[in-house]
């Protein structure tokens, strides 16, 4: 397996391998089939298999939104999100009026993204694309997002060379992933071992250490918000599950969260 970008020690991977195993949960064969075969009910039904996703999006689309009229972004600006899937996070944006585009390489997903946004009469850009390679000139965007998907790519460096590379110098690059705590590898096997999310969403070894994401980001240009009161000395907050809604948390310490969220300029 490819995960360049991740520092992963081998008592980590044994670590990880053990966790998995005890869930039952198979690593070996993730599966792409949750996001490009389920159609516009599995993207945006009440019982689809993405509900966590829509649960998430406003505490998601709420940081994000602050970050841009704190920076004074408007709908003139280019916003991007890079792996939109079936657009749940682009047309919280569409819907504020904020022009954005929406890639993502299933072609499944985008044909979603397209016909929810048709019957929802929102107008968002929606082409297939790799993070890999993204069909846009240098310093194309003034804001790059990327919404619950690093942790599912295998070259985390050239994602963030991509993403870098299509911002403009001072604009904004937002995202939350997963962090590959014991933490959260214990609460994806866990909600895949039940059924809770489909079959083979999540690898954890793709996880991504806060510290790997802004070692990349700085290669590439990117200085994320800094925040000395953060153990990791830069802004980042932890999503959690409390009761009954998912909430932004302060972090404490390290590796004691899941998802986290947060934001960078690129200088």
């Amino acid at each position: 397996m490819n995960t360049t970008g991740r520092n992963l020690q081998v008592r980590e991977k044994e670590k990880i391998a053990e966790l998995t195993r005890d869930y039952g949960v198979q690593i070996d064969e993730r599966n792409i089939d949750c996001y490009s075969n389920i159609g516009i009910e599995g993207w945006w039904g009440e019982k689809g298999l993405h509900l966590g996703l829509h649960d998430m999006n406003p505490i998601r689309g709420e940081f994000a939104i602050e970050v841009l009229k704190q920076h004074q972004i408007s709908n003139s600006h280019q916003i991007i999100e890079i792996g939109c899937g079936g657009g749940i996070f682009c047309e919280y944006f569409a819907e504020k009026g904020y022009n954005i585009i929406g890639v993502d390489l299933s072609s499944g997903a985008i044909d979603v993204a397209r016909e929810h946004a048709l019957l929802n009469n929102l107008t968002v850009n929606y082409q297939i694309a790799s993070v890999y390679e993204l069909p846009f000139a240098d310093e194309s965007f003034d804001v790059v997002m990327s919404s619950d998907f690093l942790e599912h790519i295998e070259d985390l460096e050239t994602a963030i060379y991509e993403m870098s590379r299509i911002l403009k110098h001072g604009g904004l690059l937002i995202f939350d992933t997963i962090s590959r705590s014991e933490k959260s590898v214990q609460t994806f096997m866990s909600l895949e071992s039940q059924g809770l999310i489909p079959p083979g969403t999540h690898d954890p070894f793709l996880f991504v250490q806060p510290e790997e994401l802004d070692t990349l980001a700085t290669k590439y240009g990117i200085q994320f918000a800094r925040d000395d009161h953060n153990p990791y000395g830069f802004l980042i907050e932890s999503i959690e599950f409390i009761d009954g809604s998912f909430q932004l948390q302060t972090i404490q310490a390290k590796d004691n969260f899941g998802t986290y969220i947060g934001y960078g300029i690129k200088k």
